[in-house]
C-alpha cells in the first residue's frame, strides 16, 4: 500500500512539484507547533494531559492532533517519494524493456 502511494504521487507529480509540497507540508507542521508552542506532535500531546482544558478546548486539541499526524503521514509519504523519484522514474519509463509491471 506504501508503495502504491508512493509510486501514484511520483506519477502524478514532478520532483519540483513534490519538492513545493514537501515545503508546504513542512511550513504547516511549523505552523500548528508555533500555535500551540510545542516542537512535535508527542509534546502536543503531553500537553493534552497536563493542561486543564474545557471540552471544547480539548475537542479543538482532538482535531489538531488529527491535522497534525495527517500532515506528518503526508510528509512520510513525499519524503519517500523524493527519495525513490529517479529509481521509479527509470523502472517505469516506456525505455525499459523490463517485462515486470508496477501497475
Amino acid at each position: 500500500m506504501l508503495f502504491d502511494e508512493v509510486t501514484t504521487l511520483i506519477e502524478e507529480h514532478t520532483r519540483d512539484e513534490l519538492e513545493e509540497q514537501l515545503t508546504e507540508l513542512k511550513e504547516e507542521q511549523e505552523a500548528v507547533a508555533s500555535e500551540f508552542d510545542a516542537s512535535s506532535l508527542e509534546e502536543f500531546r503531553e500537553q493534552l494531559a497536563e493542561e486543564e482544558l474545557s471540552a471544547s478546548e480539548l475537542r479543538e486539541r482532538r482535531n489538531v492532533i488529527a491535522t497534525w499526524e495527517a500532515v506528518n503521514t503526508e510528509l512520510a509519504l513525499v519524503k519517500h517519494a523524493l527519495h525513490l523519484y529517479g529509481d521509479v522514474v527509470e523502472l517505469t519509463s516506456p525505455k525499459n524493456n523490463s517485462s515486470s509491471s508496477f501497475a
